[in-house]
């Protein structure tokens, strides 16, 4: 239940946020950010974000079964957090407009 919860949570944020009159020039500059944060990155860094997401995914199985209620609780907790936030700002972005 608490899944399906979530699940219609992030709908409705990505639903509001869709809607948005500023969200294709919010993508934009989203977009150009990326990408100047990509040409900035020295090769060092890049190698070892590509290294560190390689070791991330091959030992992801190794430790996925092993994650406790305490942390899924924390992680659960976190993004109903951010979802709120999410939702919160999103209705203020369209009471302006």
């Amino acid at each position: 239940m608490a899944r399906q919860e979530q699940k219609d949570d992030w709908q409705e944020i990505k639903d509001i946020w869709k809607n948005q009159i500023l969200t294709e020039e919010i993508n934009i500059h989203i977009s150009k950010l990326v990408t100047e944060i990509k040409a900035k990155m020295s090769q060092f860094e890049k190698d070892s974000i590509k290294s560190d997401m390689i070791k991330v995914r091959s030992s992801w199985d190794q430790y996925k079964g092993k994650v406790s209620q305490f942390e899924k609780d924390s992680v659960k907790k976190d993004v109903a957090k951010i979802t709120s936030l999410l939702r919160k700002f999103l209705n203020k972005i369209r009471r302006k407009n």
